[in-house]
């Protein structure tokens, strides 16, 4: 994913901008030795890939993958990544998987059952950062079985 120019009109386009700069801005506060876009690597399955961004941080590397229009689907596929790395980030738009959402403890019960992703999702090398569109900033920062709800 690269970070766009501000005149692209197209949505998507902009949902891509925002996340990107966001995401940048984020990374920037952990003061990372290197920064790279697009990081490309060769995957177990033998295919090519890449992480959107790679991060060398404290003698420890952090891949993220970006993604605007998420489902259950493309965050599976992209698991196949966390091997190559001491942290996976997801970087998601703050409005996704409302479903899935950890709920807090509340006198009212929910109309709706909560929703599960699978074991996989467990991992501890793996992290969620939810992105506000509209504050146009990384608002949520944790491990994704801390964010979302996962079988155990």
């Amino acid at each position: 994913m690269r970070c766009l120019k501000a005149d692209s009109l197209h949505s998507k386009n902009l949902v891509e901008k925002i996340m990107c700069e966001a995401t940048l801005a984020k990374i920037k506060e952990l003061k990372p030795e290197k920064i790279f876009s697009e990081f490309a690597v060769l995957l177990p399955n033998g295919k090519r890939g890449s992480y959107d961004f790679l991060i060398e941080c404290n003698g420890s590397k952090i891949g993220f993958e970006l993604m605007c229009r998420p489902t259950k689907g493309k965050l599976k596929e992209k698991l196949v990544y966390i091997n190559g790395v001491n942290k996976y980030v997801f970087v998601l738009p703050a409005e996704s998987f409302e479903l899935y959402k950890k709920r807090c403890a509340s006198c009212f019960e929910s109309l709706t059952r909560p929703k599960y992703f699978p074991k996989e999702f467990a991992n501890k090398k793996l992290f969620v950062w939810l992105c506000s569109l509209e504050e146009k900033r990384i608002v949520t920062q944790a491990r994704f079985s801390k964010v979302f709800n996962v079988e155990k």
